[in-house]
């Protein structure tokens, strides 16, 4: 359980001075539009807390959007009454399950940021694409923790929790960015390029989200043949500083809300970046991830 009730101690920073998170998310449908089976939002929650949600619903194009929103509600759902995203995405796994519908699978990627602690905890149905970027450019790869949505599998999700450095941005896109290609060519988009199109984007001051469709799009020749989303995440750090004869401060403003977790277990994963999760009130070890060093 992640108790929000106690105050972090942060040196330096005076308690009216918090950090924010800026939030950029696109997408885009297979013809054009903004109405298809793929989502990407960001919801505040209580407690300074902000909750971010991808989905992507099997199919493409305006006939998916309506089986993606009551998918993103019964999530949104579940998260207002302080669910962990596993938990929202176990729901929205058992909802997919009685859905009359000929493809009723999704992917999804959940998570619940604090900009205050700096805590996530994150929950991914057979996400493939979810990382964050450092400012040195090294890629952590946020594994998935269950199967996609839908599928007649257990689904046994957990919550793997991990701070997010000051100089990190977190990246999550669906498959239509990353498995973007021209025709014949198994030359696709990938992970790579998408967190060059975020550093292009800071360097060149455009919406960073924005920036990774146009960017696949131009991988893809100019088309889009599958519905895409994209989302990006960076903490926007309080910039007023105490002077000499100021006094540090632990409070950061009232955090009173809980959230119970599931542990991961199952997962195996070699890295020397560590996650955790969370059994009752005990910190236990979790899973780890990949670091990866992207190329100039």
């Amino acid at each position: 359980m992640i108790d929000y009730s106690v105050p972090p101690l942060v040196d330096g920073t005076p308690a009216t001075a918090q950090p924010t998170l800026v939030v950029s998310s696109s997408v885009r449908s297979c013809d054009g539009g903004i109405r298809c089976g793929d989502r990407a939002v960001a919801l505040p929650l209580s407690s300074g807390r902000t909750a971010i949600i991808v989905i992507d619903i099997a199919g493409h194009g305006a006939g998916r959007a309506s089986l993606s929103s009551v998918i993103t509600n019964e999530i949104v759902s579940a998260l207002i009454h302080d669910e962990s995203p596993a938990s929202a995405l176990d729901r929205a796994d058992q909802l997919l399950r009685t859905i009359d519908d000929e493809t009723p699978y999704a992917v999804a990627f959940v998570a619940i940021v604090h900009p205050v602690l700096r805590t996530v905890v994150y929950g991914s149905a057979g996400h493939d694409v979810a990382f964050t970027l450092a400012d040195n450019g090294t890629i952590r790869q946020l594994i998935p923790s269950a199967p996609m949505l839908g599928i007649p599998l257990a689904n046994n999700a957990c919550d793997p929790v991990f701070t997010l450095d000051p100089t990190e941005t977190l990246v999550i896109v669906t498959d239509g960015i990353s498995d973007s290609h021209r025709a014949g060519s198994d030359d696709f988009f990938g992970a790579t390029r998408t967190a060059l199109a975020v550093r292009r984007s800071r360097i060149n001051g455009t919406d960073p989200s924005q920036a990774i469709l146009e960017a696949a799009r131009a991988h893809e020749g100019g088309v889009q043949a599958d519905d895409a989303a994209a989302l990006v995440v960076r903490l926007q750090p309080a910039n007023r500083q105490l002077n000499p004869t100021q006094t540090p401060v632990r409070s950061l403003g009232n955090h009173h809300r809980s959230v119970r977790m599931r542990p991961c277990q199952q997962l195996r994963t070699t890295s020397s970046v560590r996650a955790f999760s969370y059994k009752g009130n005990a910190l236990a070890r979790g899973i780890d991830f990949s670091n990866i060093k992207l190329l100039p």
